[in-house]
């Protein structure tokens, strides 16, 4: 498992890209790219559950933003993070909002507003989280060494639900760890899967 964590201003842009389809594709590209590789192109959001909020995406914004004026010195009060299995693993709905709550427990924003959302539209089963930084207490999530948190937390889920143990940063690695020679099977099968879009792709929404 993989975990990402980037920080933002906007909730609303935040809620609406990981609620709503992709804003390059037509309804007509959707299905048929979900007839070809049949993946949730249409509908790919699935919301797993809400915390402390509901609705839509600007519904949700606008609770988030109610909340966030409770500290004016939070900069950027949308904490985004994703995390995505390796190819080839799947879980079922209730262990992945189990992962989500988690998540949330470990990165201390459990009493916070967040929604956990399935991803449906790739391969890699993933879940996006967005959550207000700032609690009803007016106190922010305190995001220091998120890095190694996640890794922490990553290693954990994946000898919890049976998952491929996948190798954390390098940089959070012991001396004597990073020493030892790596080879990461997906950076490898990446690498080839771009070299062969490339051949054949002509524009970049072919590519993507």
């Amino acid at each position: 498992m993989i975990g990402k964590i980037t920080l933002g201003t906007s909730f609303y842009h935040c809620l609406a890209y990981c609620l709503e389809d992709k804003k390059n594709l037509s309804d007509e590209q959707k299905i048929k790219l979900s007839e070809t590789d049949h993946l949730n192109h249409k509908d790919r959001a699935e919301v797993l559950f809400y915390n402390n909020c509901f609705g839509s995406a600007r519904e949700l914004a606008s609770q988030f933003k109610e909340v966030r004026q409770l500290s004016s010195r939070v900069e950027k009060p949308v904490l985004h993070i994703s995390l995505r299995l390796a190819p080839g693993e799947t879980l079922t709905k209730d262990q992945l909002t189990e992962i989500g709550r988690a998540c949330a427990e470990d990165f201390k924003f459990d009493k916070n507003q967040y929604i956990c959302i399935l991803h449906k539209d790739t391969r890699d089963q993933h879940i996006h989280i967005v959550a207000n930084r700032v609690g009803y207490d007016g106190r922010a999530v305190n995001l220091s060494n998120n890095y190694l948190r996640m890794a922490n937390l990553c290693r954990k889920m994946e000898l919890k639900h049976d998952l491929q143990q996948v190798l954390s940063p390098r940089i959070l690695l012991s001396k004597e760890q990073r020493l030892i020679p790596r080879q990461d099977a997906r950076k490898e099968s990446l690498k080839i899967h771009i070299r062969e879009t490339l051949n054949t792709a002509t524009s970049y929404a072919d590519f993507e």
